[in-house]
C-alpha cells in the first residue's frame, strides 16, 4: 500500500458518504455510485485487495478490512444503486394518496388505529416483496465474492477482520435472552395492554406506535428539540453553534429517510446530522444519537491517518451515540436539561425499549449467522420470522428477511457497543458522579477519546478505562432489573 492509494480511498470514501447523504436527506431522488465506482474502482481490483490482506502494521487490519469490503461492495454496487433507489421513488397507496415508501413507517408510529396501520403496513410489505429478488441477488453475489478472497463464508470473513468473537458474542447474547425472558414477558404484556393489544395479536406496526409514545408528547416539544441538544453538550463544555464543521438536517422533507443517521463526509471538517422529524421522543432520541456520532467524527485530529480517522471498530462511535441517547432513560436528564419531573411512566417504557432493541438485535445476529451460513439463502426467510417470533413474542413477517439485514455484520457492532457503553457510562458516573452530563471534565475525557477517531477497538478502550476486558455483564445486569 502506498500514499495514492489511501488518499484515493479517503477521497472514495468522501464522494460516497456525500451522495448517500444527499440521497438519504431526501435532497437527490437518486443515488449515483456508479460514476463514483469508475473513477476509484481500481482500488478495489483484486491484486490490490490481496495486498492489503498481507499487510501487518499497525493500520493494516482497518485497511485490509476497507479494501475487502470494498472489493464486495464493488461487486453489486449496481444492485445497490438498484435498490436504493427503488425505495427512494416507490410509493404506497393509502386512503387515496400516494405516500412515500421510505415515510409510511413514520405514517405506521403516529397512526393510533390498529387496523389503519395494520392496513399500511400489509402494503408497505408488498412493496418490499417486489423489492427481494434484487436484494437476494445482491445477497448472494456478496457471499460468493467473499468465499473468493479465500474466506470460509460471509460470516467468517467480518468476524476475522473486525475481531468480533462472534462465538463469544452469540453465547452472551444466548445469556442475555435467558436472563431477560421473564421481564421481558411482563413488560411486554403491559405496554402492550396500554395501547389495547395481546402479544399474540401484536406485529411491528403496533409496536412502532407503541414506541412513538404520543402520549409524552409533551415531553418533547418540538421548539425544545435543537435547544436540548445545545443544553446538553453545553454541560459538557462543548458549544455546537460555534462548532462550523457539524451542521444538524432536522428539516422534514418527503423523500428523507426515516432512519436518523450522521454523515461524515470529511472528517473532521463536514459532518452532516441528518433526522426526519416525526415527533415526541424519537426526535429527541434521535438527535442525541446522532449528536454522539457527530461529536465523535467532529473532533477527530485532523492529522490522524486515514484508517484510524476513517475506518476501525465501528462499535466505538455507536457507543458514544448510545451514550448520548442514554439520558433519555436518566430522571436526573430530564429535571436538569428539560426541567421536567414526574415522568416514572415514560422512563418504564423507554428502560423498555432499551430491553426490546437489545433482544432484537441477538435476534438478528443469531438469524444472520444462519443468514451467512446458509446454501440456499432464499430459504433463510423461514428462519428470519421464526427466530424474531421466539425472541420478540409478536408476530413477525418473513418479507424483511433482507432488508432487515445492514452489511458487514454491523449488528454484532451495535450488540458490542450496547456492552461498551453501559461500561464507559459507569466510568463517568465513578469519576465525574450522577451529573456527568454536566460537568467538564467528563466532556474533556470525552474529547480525548474522540481525537482518536477509531484507532482503538472498545476491547482496547475497556481496559484504558481500568476495565479487565470488554464484559456484558454490566449490560446484561442493567436489562435484567
Amino acid at each position: 500500500m502506498n500514499v495514492d492509494f489511501e488518499q484515493a480511498a479517503e477521497e472514495f470514501i468522501q464522494k460516497i458518504m456525500k451522495e448517500h447523504y444527499l440521497n438519504g436527506s431526501g435532497l437527490k431522488d437518486t443515488l449515483e455510485i456508479l460514476p463514483i465506482y469508475e473513477v476509484y474502482g481500481w482500488i478495489f481490483e483484486r491484486p490490490t485487495v490481496t495486498k492489503a490482506l498481507k499487510r501487518q502494521d499497525e493500520e493494516g487490519r482497518y485497511v485490509a478490512t476497507f479494501a475487502a469490503d470494498g472489493y464486495l461492495d464493488a461487486s453489486v454496487k449496481e444492485l445497490t444503486e438498484k435498490v436504493t433507489n427503488a425505495t427512494t421513488q416507490a410509493t404506497v397507496e393509502w386512503q387515496g394518496e400516494e405516500i412515500p415508501y421510505r415515510r409510511a413507517s413514520v405514517v405506521i408510529a403516529n397512526e393510533p388505529d390498529a387496523g389503519k396501520r395494520r392496513d399500511l403496513e400489509s402494503r408497505v410489505q408488498a412493496r418490499t416483496e417486489e423489492m427481494n429478488p434484487d436484494r437476494l441477488e445482491r445477497m448472494q453475489k456478496l457471499h460468493g465474492q467473499a468465499k473468493d478472497l479465500g474466506f470460509g463464508s460471509y460470516l467468517q470473513m467480518y468476524d476475522q477482520l473486525k475481531e468480533l468473537h462472534l462465538d463469544w458474542l452469540l453465547g452472551r447474547m444466548r445469556e442475555l435472552l435467558d436472563r431477560t425472558e421473564d421481564i421481558f414477558d411482563a413488560e411486554l404484556d403491559h405496554h402492550l395492554d396500554a395501547i389495547g393489544m395481546q402479544k399474540e395479536d401484536a406485529t411491528p406496526a403496533d409496536t412502532a406506535y407503541l414506541f412513538r409514545a404520543p402520549q409524552f408528547d409533551s415531553l418533547f416539544p418540538a421548539e425544545k428539540l435543537v435547544e436540548s441538544l445545545k443544553k446538553t453538550l453545553s454541560g459538557m463544555g462543548i458549544d455546537l453553534d460555534s462548532q462550523k464543521n457539524v451542521r444538524l438536517d432536522t428539516d422534514s422533507r418527503p423523500l428523507k429517510s426515516p432512519r436518523a443517521f450522521c454523515a461524515p463526509v470529511v472528517v473532521p471538517d463536514e459532518i452532516y446530522l441528518v433526522i426526519a422529524p416525526r415527533g415526541g421522543q424519537d426526535d429527541y432520541k434521535a438527535i442525541l444519537h446522532e449528536a454522539g456520532h457527530a461529536e465523535h467524527f467532529g473532533h477527530v485530529l485532523p492529522d490522524l491517518p486515514f484508517a484510524f480517522k476513517r475506518l476501525g471498530d465501528d462499535a466505538v462511535s455507536e457507543s458514544f451515540a448510545f451514550l448520548m441517547d442514554n439520558l433519555l432513560k436518566n430522571h436526573r436528564w430530564f429535571a436538569e436539561v428539560m426541567d421536567t419531573h414526574g415522568i416514572d411512566d415514560y422512563l418504564r417504557l423507554t428502560r423498555f425499549h432499551k430491553l426490546w432493541m437489545t433482544r432484537r438485535y441477538a435476534a438478528k445476529l443469531n438469524y444472520e449467522k444462519l443468514l451467512h451460513t446458509a446454501s440456499d439463502i432464499g430459504a433463510a426467510r423461514n428462519d428470519y420470522a421464526q427466530i424474531l417470533r421466539r425472541i420478540l413474542k409478536i408476530n413477525i413477517s418473513d418479507v424483511n428477511f433482507l432488508s432487515d439485514v445492514d452489511d458487514g455484520l454491523y449488528a454484532a457492532g451495535y450488540i458490542r457497543a450496547w456492552i461498551f457503553e453501559v461500561m464507559l457510562r459507569k466510568h463517568l458516573e465513578d469519576y465525574f458522579g450522577a451529573l456527568w452530563f454536566l460537568n467538564r471534565g467528563a466532556g474533556e475525557l470525552l474529547v480525548e477519546m474522540w481525537k482518536d477517531g477509531q484507532k482503538y477497538p472498545v476491547d482496547v478502550l475497556a481496559h484504558r478505562l481500568h476495565y479487565e476486558r470488554l464484559d456484558a455483564e454490566p449490560l446484561i445486569q442493567e436489562l435484567a432489573r
